[in-house]
This record gives C-alpha cells, structure tokens and sequence, in this order.
C-alpha cells in the first residue's frame, strides 16, 4: 500500500476559542479525515464496484455539530464507554458517583457531559500515523486518577483504519474507551439501513434491562432473531427485536480476548461496499442508530441532511459494558503501573459478485 502524507489544517475554533485542527489520511481506495477535537473520525471515503466515491461516515459538516455532538457521532467515548448503572460504582471500598448524563435513564452514558467526547487532544504525526494525546484530570466527571489517553489512527493494507488506544492511571479507575462511528455504507445519507447485510461472529449476547444495562446472564443466540452468524439482511429483522428499537445489543466476540478477531461484516447490495470490523476486545455493541431522531432533534447534518431513525450502523468494541459494578464480568479497572490498549481495525472494501 502506499500512504500520501498526513495534512492537516484549522477546522474551527472551540467555544473558548482554541483552534481545531482536521487531518487528512490518504492510502490507496481510502480517505479518512480525523479532528483532534474528541478524535472525531468526521469523514470515510470508499469507491462502491462502480468506482463512486461516497463518504459512508455520518456527522457534520461544520464544527459546532461536533461540539455539540449529543449522538457522539464519529467521536471516541470513555473514559468509560457505554453506561454505568445509576453512575455511581464503588471501588477499593471507596464509592464514586458520577455524571448522569444518559437520555434514557439515570446512569452515565460514554464517559459523560464532557468525557473525552468534547475534548482538545493534543497532537503528533510520526509518519503515516496521527497521534492524539490528552491528560483527562482527577475528578473529571466523578473518576478518580489522572488518566493519560493516547489514540493512535493509521490507515493499513486493504483500505483499512485502525484505531489503537493505551492509557496509564495515577489512581484506580475504570477505563474502556471506544469509538462511536456510525457508518452507512450506502453513503451516510442513504437513509434506512434495512438494505444491508450484517454478519456477527457471536455465538452470545449480554442480556439488558429495560434500561440497558446488562443483568449479568447471557443468551445464546442459536434459534433466536439474534444470530446473525450466516448473513441477515436487516430489513428482515430491525421491527422485530424484541424492544421494537432495532439492533441495540452487546455481543460477546467468538474468539481470544487480546488477539485480532473479526466481530461484524455489513455488506451493502446495491453498491458492494462492504465494511468488516475487528478488535481485540471480548465484546462489540451493534446498534442500528434507532434514537438518531430523538438523539438529534432535527439537527442539520452533512450536506444538509437530518439523520433519521435507523439510518446508520454501529459496531463499537470495548470491555464489557458496566463491567465496574458487575462482579462477574473482567474487571475494566486500570491501576497505577498497568497500561489500558486496545485495537480496533475497520476495513472497507467492494465486492463486485453481485
């Protein structure tokens, strides 16, 4: 593969006045470009079989979108992703409440009001990598530690992004950051994602309440609408999950927690785009992006767009979800000493057989 040079320039400026900054990664069919506010992955461009270049990342066109961003669209999540039952947790026999922050219940949903969803990271460029940094402070939105968070992005062979993640603590905490990108690999105004493919390597789901949290059991997907282990396309399915809310479910990955294993493939008919997803985490969130209405409010999106119920697809790795008050889960808790990584790679590509 052959990787252009990584450029840059101001994107905006934040709300107190600090300069954004978007990349540009170019290698080979692919075209991603990065902000360094929330390490917004803000824009994914990929040929269909017809040679069509379409960006398939939903987000904004203008940087007010992504400061906002209460759909935490394209931007990475933690320190904690997903939620934290009542947003409260104790740990070494000291209890932490933190941010409510969660549309749908009392708990705190992606790290919080701010986390490092709304954050400046500072940044580096050490060939085809793009490197971003930020020190997330003791007390920042109820965790206890000074967090040092670094995110590594970096285009691969076969059109591929990976996203690295390591982190150090001062303190104890729970840490597991993830990237909320939402794709559409029709183009991410294509609308409905019923006219895709999805394909999971699960075999087992976590089990939520009606607030989404996990009760600790499992379900064994064989015989249920929730294997997806042959291909399901998703307009068979979406209306008849069991809450009437699409795909909203925590998927325990078939394969060795720490190695590169293949969670999710959606494929898309009409374009032969398709997108696979691999990380080195034990569990992957699909989400079908039913609350995009609710979540946006009618917000103007890209290209002037308003996103719509189920109009995109998300499959986000990460440890799992409430893990930190969840005893029989692995533990998410980072100590002094310890190093936080984790990888997660997407590749794209067209299958030109259809």
């Amino acid at each position: 593969m052959s990787n252009e040079k990584i450029v840059h320039e101001v994107f905006g400026k934040t709300s107190d006045g600090k300069d954004v900054h978007i990349f540009t990664l170019r290698a080979d069919d692919i075209t991603v470009r990065v902000l360094n506010f929330g390490c917004v992955v803000k824009d994914i461009l990929v040929p269909d079989r017809y040679g069509n270049v379409t960006d398939v990342c939903l987000g904004y066109d203008e940087f007010n979108g992504y400061e906002a961003n209460p759909a935490f669209m394209g931007s990475i999540c933690g320190r904690v992703a997903n939620r934290i039952d009542g947003a409260t947790f104790r740990l070494d026999d000291v209890t932490y409440d933190v941010s409510k922050n969660d549309p749908l219940g009392n708990n705190l949903c992606h790290g919080g009001f701010i986390g490092l969803t709304r954050r400046l990271f500072d940044w580096s460029i050490n060939g085809s990598k793009l490197i971003l940094t930020f020190n997330d402070v003791d007390g920042s939105e109820g965790f206890p530690g000074d967090v040092n968070v670094t995110v590594t992005y970096e285009l691969t062979s076969g059109n591929g992004l990976m996203m690295d993640y390591t982190a150090t603590t001062k303190k104890p905490t729970p840490v597991d950051i993830a990237n909320h990108f939402m794709a559409n690999l029709g183009g991410h105004a294509n609308g409905y994602v019923g006219d895709h493919s999805v394909t999971m390597n699960t075999s087992k789901t976590l089990e939520f309440n009606e607030r989404f949290i996990p009760t600790g059991s499992l379900t064994d997907v064989e015989g249920t609408i929730l294997d997806f282990r042959q291909p399901v396309l998703l307009s068979d399915v979406l209306e008849q999950m069991p809450a009437k809310n699409g795909l909203h479910h925590a998927n325990l990955v078939d394969g060795p927690t720490g190695q590169k294993n293949l969670c999710a493939r959606a494929f898309h008919a009409a374009t032969g785009r398709y997108m696979e997803v691999y990380s080195t985490e034990p569990v992957f969130i699909s989400y079908s992006c039913f609350y995009l209405d609710f979540l946006l409010k009618g917000a103007i999106c890209k290209d002037g767009r308003s996103y719509k119920e189920s109009g995109g697809l998300l499959f986000m790795p990460q440890k799992y979800p409430n893990a930190i008050n969840t005893p029989s889960f692995p533990s998410s808790v980072l100590r002094p000493g310890e190093t936080y990584h984790t990888t997660t790679w997407y590749k794209f590509g067209v299958d030109y057989s259809n």
